[in-house]
């Protein structure tokens, strides 16, 4: 618990990247000096004092590594201490954009618990050598050792110091991977993600309500030639362009996404031209969620989360295990990369008959709502009333058919539909935040009830409706580490022992 890291300043480009940040919001003054006509050495004036802002706080922005704790020392005026102790980091994630990566240096992003949706701490410009001695310091396992700066030697050329400057191990050289994504896999995942749909909306609005926003080449392209062919060319047209731009887009986010296991924490790296690291304490793993999507689910495949405390729910890429995998390959490579996590043994429990048809009310009565208003279409339109009651319907019965649990003495698995993505959750039966029984007259007159699962990230996990009982079973027995009550040696013998009494 000594000095791992000693007071160090970012390094030195940070100073470009403040002077662009002070600059911007220094525009209004810029702009009543150049508009009134202020002479040249009063804006010399300000961009120097800009710069010497800029300088300063450079020059008093220090981060250490003592006694157990990260520590950020900012501010000119009013200074600023941020503290984070080692023990609460929840996950540390390096990131380079392509500006930063030509010049070599790295950012990091420490998670901790309370920061879902941002970060501790934020480290913008990091040497790789500087990035891997912090990221030692931090991570489990590595004793707060001290980390002297080597000398370079004087021997070599200035190209292999400048290549030992910019080194950095983040790249994920770890004893074990796990699994990488094969491009074609990448492809699969692109085609395959939610991205897509939403650029042919935002492509669909563009086109019919902002034609003069478009480049006049493809202005010219769409109109002289794919026009006059009709709407369906348009749309066509409109669906190649959303999914190229889906695919470059998930090429430049998932390009070589690698799983490995260090010891006692998980890396990943992905990119083309920007690249990403992240590192994950097995620790701090709650649950591992395996995500359906419809298209993924017709073709057998998943994608692989993670639930950490600190990673919230718009930390999308954070709390990636891993991209697509094949469903029936999900729990091999949960057991490789976790096997902390120990997967319930045997088949999950299904929901019995009595059970399944309250599961139509809550579609149905959307779908008779959202046929009230169909009606009132003029036209041929009213027969898209005929659309919502059978939708509702089939949803209602996927919900029921899909709808699964287990628990054990280390795990509960929980499996459910929410609209088109079925998502399945094994977690730590002693690791979840919180657990929520729900019921009501009617759910009671039926012999019904809603289970609920919070983790520290604010997600949740939960199953509408079961048997009353066993809800009452998963919630005695979840979110409490010991093995309590007896007779749960053997898997789902207090369930059974609980549907007897």
């Amino acid at each position: 618990m000594g000095v791992a890291v000693p007071d160090t300043r970012l390094h030195p480009i940070y100073l470009v990247i403040e002077t662009a940040r002070t600059l911007r919001s220094a525009i209004p003054f810029l702009v009543v000096t150049v508009l009134g006509g202020a002479p040249g050495w009063v804006n010399g004036i300000l961009f120097a004092l800009i710069m010497i802002v800029a300088v300063a706080q450079w020059h008093v922005r220090k981060y250490s590594v003592i006694g157990g704790v990260l520590r950020l020392r900012s501010g000119l005026v009013n200074r600023t201490v941020r503290v984070v102790p080692i023990t609460r980091i929840t996950a540390l994630a390096a990131y380079r954009s392509l500006t930063q990566r030509l010049i070599g240096v790295w950012g990091l992003r420490v998670q901790s618990p309370g920061d879902r949706n941002g970060s501790a701490v934020t480290l913008g410009s990091l040497s790789g050598r500087r990035l891997e001695e912090l990221r030692t310091a931090l991570e489990p396992g590595h004793p707060g050792r001290p980390s002297p700066d080597a000398a370079p030697d004087l021997g070599t050329s200035r190209i292999q110091r400048y290549l030992a400057w910019r080194h950095t191990s983040t790249d994920a050289d770890g004893p074990e991977v796990i699994a990488v994504l094969r491009t074609q896999e990448m492809l699969i995942a692109a085609i395959t993600n939610n991205t897509i749909p939403l650029i042919f909306a935002a492509a669909l609005v563009v086109w019919y309500r902002f034609t003069g926003l478009v480049p006049s080449r493809a202005k010219d392209f769409m109109t002289q030639t794919v026009e006059p062919r009709g709407v369906i060319a348009v749309l066509v047209a409109l669906v190649v362009v959303s999914v190229v731009a889906g695919v470059v887009l998930s090429a430049l986010r998932l390009n070589r996404f690698t799983l490995v296991r260090d010891g006692d924490v998980l890396r990943n790296k992905r990119g083309l031209l920007g690249k990403q690291s992240a590192t994950i304490p097995i620790k701090r793993i709650q649950a591992v969620r395996v995500v359906e999507g419809f298209w993924r689910t017709l073709i057998g495949c998943c994608t692989l989360q993670v639930e950490v405390a600190g990673i919230g729910r718009v930390n999308t890429n954070q709390r990636m295990l891993f991209p697509l995998i094949r469903t029936a390959q999900a729990e091999h490579l949960v057991r490789r990369a976790l096997p902390e996590l120990q997967w319930p043994s045997g088949p999950p429990h299904s929901l019995p008959r009595h059970v399944h048809r309250r599961y139509l009310t809550l579609p149905l009565e959307y779908g008779a709502g959202f046929t009230l208003l169909l009606l009132l279409l003029p036209g041929w339109w009213r027969l898209l009333a005929f659309l919502p009651l059978p939708l509702g319907f089939w949803l209602g019965v996927a919900r029921a058919r899909e709808a699964r649990w287990r628990v054990d003495e280390d795990a509960v698995l929980l499996r459910w539909r929410r609209g088109l993505v079925r998502n399945t959750i094994v977690a730590h039966r002693g690791g979840v935040q919180s657990t929520e029984w729900s019921s009501s007259p009617w759910k009671a007159r039926a012999g019904v009830a809603g289970f609920k699962m919070r983790f520290s990230s604010g997600r949740i996990a939960k199953i509408r409706y079961m048997v009353d009982h066993d809800a009452l079973t998963l919630v005695h027995l979840v979110g409490r580490p010991d093995p309590s009550p007896a007779g749960l040696g053997e898997p789902g013998m207090a369930v059974d022992a609980t549907r007897q009494r």
